[in-house]
């Protein structure tokens, strides 16, 4: 079986980062693993899949998590 993704095909890469330029960071991810999961010694995709990662981390932290929005101690 032919592995799908070679660590030095660019149009591998150029597919995942199409994906990142359009902010569909999903399925950068997902195709990030199966790049990996056929060859698990690619360090660029783990690299970015890394990246991509901690930008979907920090897009998705709620800020008014540990505000008290309900009980303003003004309106009592």
């Amino acid at each position: 079986m032919l592995n799908k993704y070679n660590d030095n095909n660019a149009a591998d890469f150029s597919q995942i980062l199409e994906l990142v330029s359009e902010q569909k960071f999903g399925e950068a991810i997902n195709e990030l693993k199966k790049m990996i999961a056929a060859n698990k010694e690619n360090l660029k995709a783990q690299t970015l899949l890394e990246h991509l990662e901690k930008i979907v981390e920090y897009q998705n932290k709620d800020i008014f998590s540990s505000t008290n929005l309900d009980m303003d101690p003004w309106l009592e």
